[in-house]
């Protein structure tokens, strides 16, 4: 399965992907008590089980729940994770979903895959999104899709069949995001659309069979969801505004014929290439204000605590020397 998510690589959220070849930044975002449950998660995987060779294996927990996130499971996922802020990220995100956590993050995450109940159809499974579905058989070779180039943006385009990209080739060396015309192209996509590629054999099953649709749909529905919690938890801490940024995404997902993701590709309002140097600096420049704020803060309390002990120590040395006056004269 290869993610394509804008930067032509599917190892982390685009935010984050963005960010990893400018400045290092921290994870800022998280309570103390969010990294101390991702932690802990991750020192339980242990009791996931395995299997006869040792791998991990998911356990069912409820119904039709697993410990899978995104369709892997946790270390598979986390061991294709380069970018330290987004490994951070997503013990986080893990950590929520077994939680069954409803966070603020969680909860826009979810509301954002949650279409009708039932639904059989993608387009009333993200009835947020406008939905625009092409059924073909689209074969592109994963250097392709990842490729910065790759003219996914016509997927977006309701007269673009699946397999209309099939027999693209690129030219030369993969080309930096931030070329004037691919930014155009980015920004032509807009916010709030699904585009999904389906496979023939793939519709002929689900169109003969409802309930065998309703799970491919549930399938992507739950990837998405996934993917969001992860990606919205980076956003969040590079201080994003993360309702914005999650209503400003839309996506195209190409689709195996079991309904699994072969290739998704995730573009942001126009805006795909994350925070620029100068907001990274001023990021860095306010947590540094904040740091030197915190220190100094501290050797206040430490002041105000050795004053206070202080002035105690010399209360009690009054009240001995005045106790030992009275002695004296009694």
């Amino acid at each position: 399965m290869d993610i394509g998510v804008t930067t032509g690589t599917w190892k982390e959220p685009y935010l984050a992907e963005q960010s990893q070849n400018q400045t290092s930044v921290n994870l800022t975002g998280a309570s103390f008590a969010e990294l101390t449950a991702a932690r802990a998660a991750e020192r339980t995987m242990g009791t996931i089980g395995t299997d006869t060779s040792g791998r991990i294996k998911a356990t069912e927990q409820s119904g039709s729940d697993t410990k899978l996130f995104m369709g892997e499971t946790y270390e598979e996922r986390l061991s294709k994770i380069t970018d330290k802020n987004a490994a951070n990220a997503f013990r986080i995100a893990y950590a929520k979903k077994m939680a069954g956590s409803m966070d603020y993050i969680s909860a826009i995450s979810k509301a954002y895959s949650t279409g009708i109940i039932g639904a059989a159809s993608f387009a009333d499974a993200f009835s947020q999104y406008n939905v625009i579905t092409h059924v073909g058989n689209a074969d592109i070779s994963s250097a392709n899709w990842q490729r910065n180039d790759f003219p996914f943006w016509k997927y977006f385009q309701p007269d673009t069949s699946a397999d209309a990209l099939n027999d693209w080739r690129p030219v030369g060396g993969n080309p930096p995001q931030t070329r004037s015309d691919l930014q155009r192209n980015y920004s032509s996509v807009g916010a709030g659309k699904i585009a999904v590629l389906i496979p023939e054999r793939l519709q002929q099953k689900m169109d003969a069979d409802p309930d065998y649709a309703r799970q491919i749909v549930a399938k992507l529905q739950a990837w998405k969801e996934d993917y969001d919690l992860w990606d919205n938890t980076v956003a969040a801490s590079y201080g994003y505004d993360v309702a914005a940024y999650q209503a400003g995404k839309s996506y195209v997902f190409h689709l195996d014929e079991n309904g699994d993701i072969r290739n998704c590709t995730v573009t942001g309002s126009g805006r795909i290439t994350g925070p620029s140097k100068e907001e990274l600096e001023q990021i860095e420049a306010e947590q540094a204000r904040k740091r030197r704020l915190r220190v100094k803060y501290i050797q206040i309390m430490e002041e105000s605590a050795e004053k206070r002990r202080v002035q105690e120590q010399e209360a009690l040395l009054y009240f001995q020397s005045q106790r030992l006056k009275q002695d004296l004269f009694l």
